[in-house]
C-alpha cells in the first residue's frame, strides 16, 4: 500500500515527518500559519543558497519568488521526495532561471555597446577549495574574497557547493534536487571545488595569514 508523504517506510520505524504534516495542513484547508511555519524553518537556508547563487542584489527578491512559487504549485507536490528536497529544487529552479536571464541581458548589452572600452569582467567560470570551503566563508576578512570567487563559478558549479558544503546535503540528496546520479555528483563536486581552488590561488596569502594567526 503506497503511503502519502513519506511518513511510512516499509520495514522501518514510523518516523513523524513535521514538514509533511505542515505542507498537508496547509494543502487541506489552506491553513496560513501552517505555511508561515514552514517559511520560518527554511527562510534563512533558502535566503542564504539564492545568496551564494545571485549575490546581494537579488537575493531577498529571489527568495520570495522561491515560496512563491511553493504556494502556486502546492497543490501538484506528490510527495515522491521530501518537502525540503522540493523546496531546494525550486530554488534551483529560481536561480538558474534568473543567472540565465542576467545572461541574456549582459550579452545584449555587449553587443550594444561593443564598441566602447569595457573592462567588466565580472563572470566567469570557477569553484572552491576542497578542505575550507565553508571555513573561509565564515571569516570576516576572507568573506568578501571568498563569495567573489564562489561568484565567478557557473550556475552548477555554485550550487553543488552551496548544497554540499554549506548546507550539508547528501549526494543522494543533491541528485534529487539536481536530477544527477550520485556518482555525478561527486565528479562534478570534485571539479567544482578544485576550480574554485585554482581561483582562489591569487588569494592564497590572505588565507596563510589567516591560519598563521
Amino acid at each position: 500500500m503506497s503511503t502519502s508523504m513519506g511518513q511510512f517506510q516499509s520495514g522501518a520505524e514510523y518516523k513523524f515527518d513535521a514538514d509533511a504534516a505542515l505542507l498537508r495542513r496547509y494543502r487541506v484547508s489552506r491553513d496560513r500559519s501552517a505555511f508561515e511555519e514552514l517559511f520560518r524553518r527554511y527562510q534563512g537556508s533558502i535566503f542564504a543558497l539564492v545568496h551564494r547563487m545571485v549575490g546581494d542584489e537579488d537575493a531577498y527578491d529571489l527568495t520570495q519568488e522561491v515560496f512563491l512559487r511553493v504556494i502556486r504549485s502546492v497543490d501538484t507536490f506528490r510527495g515522491d521526495s521530501s518537502f525540503r528536497t522540493w523546496l531546494y529544487t525550486i530554488a534551483r529552479h529560481v536561480c538558474y532561471n534568473h543567472c540565465r536571464d542576467l545572461k541574456r541581458k549582459r550579452s545584449y548589452e555587449t553587443e550594444r555597446d561593443y564598441d566602447s572600452d569595457g573592462d567588466d569582467d565580472s563572470l566567469r567560470d570557477i569553484p572552491d577549495p576542497y578542505l575550507n570551503v565553508e571555513k573561509i566563508a565564515e571569516q570576516k576578512e576572507l568573506q568578501r574574497t571568498a563569495v567573489k570567487v564562489l561568484a565567478s563559478l557557473n550556475e552548477e558549479q555554485r550550487m553543488l557547493i552551496a548544497l554540499r558544503d554549506f548546507e550539508g546535503m547528501s549526494y543522494e540528496e543533491i541528485g534529487q534536487i539536481m536530477d544527477l546520479s550520485s556518482p555525478n555528483v561527486k565528479s562534478k563536486l570534485h571539479r567544482a571545488r578544485m576550480a574554485f581552488k585554482k581561483a582562489f590561488e591569487p588569494y592564497m596569502s590572505i588565507l596563510d595569514d589567516y591560519f598563521q594567526e
